[in-house]
């Protein structure tokens, strides 16, 4: 029932249809949203304006946000023709595509940035923020859907709010968000929030009647969500990683149940989360940018006392399993927006310890995670920046190889840097981990290699490190003109085996 929905009945003056709300967007308007919206049919607003754009009513857009959508807002805008511009990381193939062409123009933005600079009117005024919801209080504020991300600063940034009410999320969903956004300042005072657990602000996103012009009703049935599942050569990624933590605590230098933990979505973070629900770790924590299926899991394993993100984002087994038991979820998770989780400052209090994915990883521990070959973006860098420089200990995982084995993840030099040799301490794969704390360069290298890198390939990785140290010397050797060399037998032989 409507008034379940949108109990402020002054609101429900501004329902609308989709065609009705999507008449007010004009061409080169600036847009944001956040949401999954992947759940099920295109949302029914992006849909409408999908068409619209297919007739040539509107185009020249440019979407903003830290959201990972997915074909069923940014693949339908982009097959439409309607995107100009793309702030913040993606999740569509289509788009991918057109960004890797110059079709799109993208400026890959770490995700706790691009909502503070729309706050700040860094990139122009926002014009319009589209929010998936759950409900509208008596107040006439919002109650977001299970993935609110960056949603809350849009609201306040946006000179139009446009709520799509999607009536297939339980409504028991509302009371997980906790609204709270830091002053932009200058000299603004701490965030409050000390705990992982802790709540510091409100259910809902505070917004003024006037803003919100439209407000469009949908139901989203559930179809097509991500797949999971562990392979071998990830189960053997998360035994090395578990026996690292495990001699961490009995050395002294991690408490018995950790801290906090931060990861993200894949096989490699499943892989991670089963294994700390059948390992000794109680009461582990989680403070990450997004919560997946490993996080229910561990959830219902009884091992985690506390779990907090942007968003829970999981598979249809994932969320059959939150929704039969939202209740008892509820208790152990916190939504955020995504200026709180990727906070730096919550990030060192809390000493995360951050596990992030790669693409690649050179020999002194630099890494790429964003850009295949050095010039193809994939996804985007997200938050992973921001929780590897200020983590009490920064992790990235990978397995050694890819394509069948041809292609090495531990390389000579990384063909595109997004975090420095500085702010990674450990690189684990399926072959072993390195702990690179407190070494030299050529001490990080000798140890990657080692135990990091396949079999197949440390000869040659081996090679190029003595070479380097033999004809170039200097503190981080490199043969640069031999450095892209497995780069360059990848493109002309499709292997970067000799």
């Amino acid at each position: 029932m409507l008034e379940e929905r949108i109990r402020c009945r002054k609101l429900l003056e501004k329902l609308a249809t989709p065609e009705v709300a999507t008449a007010s967007v004009k061409s080169g308007m600036n847009i944001a949203s956040a949401g999954e919206f992947i759940r099920g049919c295109p949302s029914a607003f992006f849909k409408c304006l999908a068409e619209r754009a297919k007739s040539g009513q509107v185009g020249n857009l440019n979407l903003w946000s830290a959201s990972l959508f997915g074909h069923d807002v940014e693949g339908i805008l982009a097959e439409a023709g309607a995107l100009s511009r793309r702030l913040g990381s993606h999740g569509d193939p289509t788009l991918r595509k057109m960004i890797n062409t110059g079709s799109v123009q993208c400026n890959d933005i770490r995700t706790e940035m691009l909502p503070y600079h729309v706050r700040c009117g860094t990139f122009g005024s926002l014009d319009l923020a589209v929010v998936d919801a759950v409900s509208i209080t008596e107040e006439g504020f919002i109650v977001p859907s299970h993935v609110p991300v960056d949603i809350s600063s849009y609201v306040e940034a946006a000179r139009q709010v446009i709520v799509e009410i999607d009536c297939s999320l339980p409504l028991e969903i509302e009371g997980m968000y906790d609204h709270y956004l830091p002053a932009l300042g200058p000299y603004m005072g701490e965030i409050p929030l000390y705990r992982v657990e802790q709540r510091i602000g409100t259910p809902y996103i505070p917004v003024q009647k006037e803003k919100i012009s439209h407000i469009v009703v949908s139901e989203l049935t559930k179809q097509g969500a991500r797949s999971v599942g562990t392979d071998e050569r990830s189960s053997r990624l998360a035994e090395h990683l578990i026996d690292f933590l495990q001699k961490e605590v009995r050395e002294g230098r991690l408490p018995p149940n950790l801290y906090p933990i931060e990861i993200g979505l894949g096989n490699i973070a499943d892989a991670i989360m089963k294994n700390l629900a059948c390992s000794d770790f109680r009461d582990i924590e989680v403070f990450s940018a997004v919560i997946g299926d490993g996080v229910i899991d561990l959830i219902e394993a009884g091992r985690c006392r506390a779990a907090t993100g942007t968003g829970l984002m999981v598979s249809d087994n994932g969320w059959e399993k939150f929704c039969r038991n939202i209740n008892e979820f509820k208790k152990f998770l916190v939504m955020r927006p995504c200026e709180i989780t990727n906070h730096p400052e919550l990030i060192r209090r809390l000493r995360v310890i951050a596990i992030n994915g790669a693409i690649e990883v050179d020999i002194y521990g630099h890494v790429n995670s964003s850009h295949v070959g050095g010039v193809s973006l994939v996804n985007g860098i997200g938050g992973s920046a921001t929780f590897a420089a200020n983590a009490h200990l920064s992790i990235f995982a990978l397995l050694s190889t890819g394509k069948g084995g041809d292609i090495s993840s531990i390389v000579p030099m990384v063909s595109h840097v997004d975090h420095s040799e500085h702010c990674v301490d450990v690189v684990v794969t399926d072959m072993g981990l390195a702990d690179l704390r407190g070494l030299s360069p050529v001490e990080r290298a000798e140890k990657i290699i080692r135990n990091c890198a396949h079999p197949d390939f440390r000869p040659l990785l081996n090679d190029y490190l003595e070479r380097s140290r033999r004809e170039a010397g200097g503190h981080e050797p490199h043969v640069l003109w031999e450095a892209f060399s497995f780069h360059q037998r990848l493109k002309q032989q499709k292997t970067m085996k000799i």
